[in-house]
């Protein structure tokens, strides 16, 4: 018995030539043994999970890397702002001993200083928040391994 396709599996006589195990196609596919496929699927499912995980922690390591810093950058806008404190607080006390010019270059050293800490600190809150919060790599690779496994399962 001929199933629809035209085929009948490689067992019994091939409608072909009317040799047994013989297909139209050629030589009789081999058989392998339920045990060597389920250990084979063991196998590449074990693989699979260790090259997730693998790669899960890649994809963290680099956010963990970027927010580093990031937080790095924030670390030097506070740095630059107690410097800048200092200087506004240098420049407030010779303002009131001379008139005009030492606290007038304490003063400017002050803004330059304010200044830096405000594009350090807006560049660090911007790495912070763009960087990566998923492993996105590792999902879409476990979405493809899913589809792959129920083709695999319907075949």
């Amino acid at each position: 018995m001929s199933d629809p396709i035209g085929g009948n599996g490689g067992v019994g006589q091939s409608a072909s030539n009317g040799t047994p195990g013989a297909t139209a196609s050629g030589p009789p596919r081999p058989r392998r043994p339920l045990g060597a496929v389920i250990t084979s699927a063991i196998d590449g499912t074990r693989t699979l999970v260790r090259k997730q995980v693998e790669l899960a922690k890649i994809e963290m390591t680099e956010a963990v890397s970027v927010r580093a810093k990031g937080a790095g950058m924030m670390v030097g806008a506070a740095v630059m702002g107690l410097f800048a404190l200092g200087f506004a607080a240098a420049a407030g006390s010779v303002a009131l001993d001379l008139v005009l010019p030492a606290w007038a270059a304490n003063l400017i050293v002050a803004v330059v200083f304010v200044a830096i800490a405000g594009v350090l600190a807006l560049i660090g809150r911007n790495a912070i928040r763009n960087a990566p919060t998923t492993p996105e790599r590792t999902q879409d690779t476990l979405k493809e391994d899913a589809r792959w496994a129920r083709q695999q399962i319907a075949r």
